[in-house]
């Protein structure tokens, strides 16, 4: 569905699923890396299969679709500059850094499990999770090699709604727009 919508209001579609991190949080959470390994590759496995099944209720328009991990990004140039660039801004720009906190702590006490709160392992895991996703946030254009681009998440997210508000310091690349896109069914409930 969310494909379909897509192929309706964009040229180009690169859809990216994250495939990084997600052990170290569930570790954070007291599980062992054997099962943390086990559940991400679960996980992952579901989500390849749900991503194929869209796929191929928009093979019409298939060839305007990209899919990727984000370790295979993560693997191009443009996505290392767009880090450097984030993970300088994150070290220097302490209303940024902040922000970034403020995602992983949103993140953490949000997951399903026993609110176990937020420990320094979590804090880590996740600031890895959210700065590798933040060249996406920050520069979609660049990392994609195009004039503009629309981040569409599921949540609204601090470091979306700080950088499409930010005028000074680190700012998100021109061309960066966000949308919070969610079935019609949950942005009723809101």
């Amino acid at each position: 569905m969310l494909l379909q919508w897509a192929g309706q209001h964009f040229e180009r579609t690169d859809v990216v699923y994250v495939d990084t991190h997600i052990d170290d949080m569930l570790i954070a959470d007291g599980r062992s890396p054997q099962e943390a390994e086990k559940s991400v590759k679960r996980t992952l496995k579901d989500l390849r299969r749900r991503l194929r099944r869209s796929l191929e209720s928009v093979s019409e328009h298939g060839e305007r679709f990209r899919v990727r991990s984000l370790s295979e990004i993560q693997e191009t140039p443009e996505y290392r500059a767009a880090r450097e660039s984030t993970d300088r801004a994150f070290l220097e720009d302490g209303d940024f850094a902040t922000v970034c906190e403020e995602m992983v702590r949103a993140v953490v006490m949000n997951r399903p499990g026993e609110g176990v709160g937020i420990s320094a392992e979590h804090l880590r895991a996740g600031l890895d999770y959210v700065l590798a996703e933040a060249p996406l946030f920050a520069d979609s254009p660049g990392v994609f090699s195009v004039p503009s681009s629309v981040l569409c998440y599921h949540i609204p997210t601090p470091v979306s709604t700080f950088l499409a508000h930010r005028e000074t310091g680190f700012q998100a690349a021109q061309g960066q727009a966000y949308v919070v896109v969610r079935p019609q069914e949950l942005a009723d409930a809101a």
